[in-house]
């Protein structure tokens, strides 16, 4: 058997989507590990919330607070330890202690841990995008060196770097060689939600006060997730069409640490333009209430300009559901069934798709949509276990 830990040292409230990758690859671990061909454990913090031990619930746990809230001088003698031995005492005798064999998808936001390149533990850092190759100004010059410098420390010491996207691993290449050589592609698939945790219809509009069919945009808001285009699309549509009728529902976490003021320059685009009517958003909300919406919605939009893979999407496609995406290559490559691909820049085009798909949404149709794409997930998701236990059979 082979023990796989999953590191959660970060505050996963403002990186969801990366969490329940982790959570939901856990799920198709237990379900479809043979003969306990893998054992996942989940590394986390001693002191846990009531909501984390719900979000934990049933998943085999080791609690530490070794990897949280260090200081800098702790977390310059760790590295130091790295660049020195290619290994950190502290670490190593934690993980044997543990009969920790492999850490999967480490090295998350700035949290990152590195085992260093003599460690007898196996480590695979996941790298969730490569976004600062490709928008630079979205970052500072720290950032954009740190970035830079944490993809070659994940080459020099670590077994493999995970990456969700082939769009990903090309652009790896351009930045180094010799990461793109240590990398791997793991296309994560979420699991179809059962129908008993979706949330009814009617109890999300009487929790939420809101009353008509809805498009659902569940993005953090981040620059990049270009929430603008949306809100720029239903000012038209106001404009021309006279309808006070069409309504986004927008959930996710509302601080952009690059770019404080963001947020606000959102809110003040709504209030500015009257769309408090049409523009909805609610926050961070539980994640059986994220799936319900993808499920009661018209249709997912995703307008970001820059992905590593979406699980947004992802969640929808294990549903059946429409989803509107700009069309960027890492939105092309997860090709969703009912996806309509429009440019990020130009709100007429989607205000044009979301008239349109507003008008012509069938709920009866689209339940079909829904069973039909719930028969295909599990062998789906075997697919990504089985491409996921190759990763980690090639390292031990």
């Amino acid at each position: 058997m082979i023990r796989v830990g999953f590191l959660i040292n970060f505050n996963y409230l403002k990186w969801l989507g990366g969490f329940y990758v982790i959570k939901n690859l856990i799920y198709c671990i237990n379900t479809f590990s043979k003969k306990n061909e893998i054992e996942p454990i989940l590394i986390v913090k001693k002191k846990l919330s009531k909501t984390e031990i719900k979000e934990f619930k049933n998943i085999k746990l080791i609690k530490t607070n070794l990897f949280y809230n260090q200081n800098l001088i702790q977390k310059i003698y760790n590295k130091f330890l790295i660049f020195l031995f290619g290994k950190s005492k502290n670490y190593e005798f934690f993980f044997n202690k543990n009969r920790i064999d492999v850490l999967s998808h480490v090295n998350v936001l700035s949290n990152n841990v590195f085992l260093g390149k003599n460690s007898s533990i196996k480590s695979l850092p996941f790298i969730a995008d490569l976004q600062h190759f490709h928008y630079p100004e979205n970052f500072s010059a720290k950032n954009l060196l740190l970035r830079n410098l944490n993809i070659r420390m994940c080459a020099t010491h670590s077994s493999k770097i995970i990456l969700s996207g082939f769009d990903a691993k090309k652009d790896l290449k351009s930045i180094s060689k010799f990461a793109y050589k240590k990398s791997v592609v793991s296309q994560f698939i979420f699991k179809t939600p059962r129908k008993n945790k979706i949330v009814n219809l009617y109890s999300l509009k009487k929790k939420y006060k809101f009353n008509t069919n809805f498009f659902y945009l569940p993005n953090q808001y981040w620059v990049h997730k270009n929430h603008i285009v949306v809100l720029k699309s239903l000012k038209h549509i106001k404009k021309k069409y006279k309808s006070n009728q069409l309504l986004v529902i927008s959930t996710g976490h509302s601080e952009d640490h690059r770019n404080k003021s963001h947020f606000n320059k959102i809110m003040n685009f709504i209030n500015d333009n009257n769309l408090q009517d049409n523009y909805k958003y609610l926050g961070v909300v539980p994640f059986n209430e994220v799936l319900s919406f993808i499920y009661h919605s018209i249709a997912l939009i995703h307008p970001s300009k820059f992905e590593g893979r979406s699980s947004s999407v992802e969640q929808a496609k294990s549903m059946g559901k429409k989803v509107i995406l700009s069309n960027i290559a890492i939105h092309k490559e997860q090709n969703p069934a009912r996806g309509i691909y429009f440019n990020p820049d130009k709100f007429l085009e989607l205000s044009s798709i979301m008239i349109k798909t507003w008008n012509k949404h069938n709920y009866i149709n689209d339940k079909k949509f829904i069973n039909k794409a719930s028969k295909k997930n599990k062998n789906s998701l075997l697919k990504y276990y089985n491409n996921y236990r190759k990763i980690i059979t090639s390292v031990i």
